[in-house]
């Protein structure tokens, strides 16, 4: 058995784009599996890459958002986040996020981490960011089907806050965290 395990990958034989649209590129594929079995068709979400924000004022508030999300048909609060444009850099697509959903600019960013949040079905990567020192410079800048709600959370309640389900997008959480035991490591210092 080899250590990385590319014997486990499964070789595309055809990709289809059999739906897009503005929203969403589906494409079916043909697949051979390591063992010669095929799979027929297995779509894939050919999703943008995004940017989150774990953003934090100098008084130690976090910058939160609230909206509907229609994929749960409910209103959740939410870190800021946002498409990464083609071409564009996953760090200035993230000061770029923050200062559009919330007129917050951030002193520093810092990178947390690249995730996968649905590597089952869909292209899409997560690049997370600490936005330290964040400042209100400018009103909110939406886009037209953006209805986004600016709201605080004083980071000392945020663990709580976690542990309650108060964040249900499973990147905002783990960006969340990540950002608190960077924070915390520091406070020890």
């Amino acid at each position: 058995m080899s250590g990385n395990r590319n014997d486990m990958a499964w070789k595309v034989l055809k990709r289809d784009i059999v739906f897009q649209d503005t929203w969403v590129q589906l494409e079916a594929s043909r697949c051979e599996l390591p063992d010669g079995r095929i799979i027929e068709p297995f779509y894939i979400r050919r999703d943008p890459d995004f940017a989150v924000v774990v953003a934090l004022t100098k008084d130690e508030r976090l910058v939160l958002v609230r909206q509907y999300r229609h994929g749960v048909e409910k209103v959740l609060l939410e870190l800021p986040a946002g498409a990464i444009e083609k071409g564009e850099d996953p760090k200035v697509a993230a000061g770029r996020e923050l200062l559009e959903e919330t007129g917050y600019q951030a002193g520093h960013l810092e990178f947390l981490m690249k995730t996968a949040p649905n590597a089952a079905n869909s292209t899409a990567y997560a690049y997370c960011y600490l936005a330290t020192d964040a400042e209100w410079v400018a009103a909110q800048h939406l886009d037209a089907m953006e209805d986004v709600a600016v709201e605080f959370m004083d980071v000392k309640d945020a663990r709580r806050a976690l542990r309650k389900g108060t964040f249900e997008q499973a990147v905002h959480v783990a960006a969340l965290y990540a950002a608190l035991d960077i924070l915390e490591g520091r406070e020890k210092r």
